[in-house]
């Protein structure tokens, strides 16, 4: 647990993380993993907006990557330098402040996130 206080400043962020896969081809053997980030400090209407959504990465993959970690480590390490705040220059009001962004969830389908928090998927054979 961090030790400091969420969104007391109106300048904390909240964002959610995702990943869902989808066949890019008409064969249904090859998946892609894409990994997104929302920003939920934007009005609901705008939140969910193509414009503004942050693809955070792309896993290109015959099949389910075997170490998800390999590829989202760098997004993670990132996201807790966002969460430890930043020094970031405020130009309407012409100072510095901290800036914190916070990933409040995460979502997908049951099989994405079954791959991130490894665990078996729905159709395991001993999924429990």
């Amino acid at each position: 647990m961090l030790p400091y206080n969420y969104f007391l400043d109106h300048h904390d962020i909240m964002l959610s993380f995702t990943t869902d896969s989808f066949a890019p081809f008409k064969k249904q053997k090859h998946t892609t993993w894409i990994l997104l980030i929302f920003n939920y400090n934007l009005p609901l209407d705008q939140c969910f907006q193509k414009d503004n959504i942050l693809c955070a990465g792309i896993i290109p993959s015959p099949k389910k990557p075997w170490d998800a970690d390999s590829f989202i480590y760098l997004l993670v390490q990132e996201l807790l330098e966002l969460a430890d705040g930043m020094s970031t220059y405020d130009s309407l009001s012409s100072s510095l402040f901290t800036l914190h962004a916070y990933v409040i969830t995460g979502f997908g389908d049951i099989p994405a996130v079954s791959m991130l928090i490894y665990m078996k998927g729905h159709n395991g054979l001993h999924p429990c």
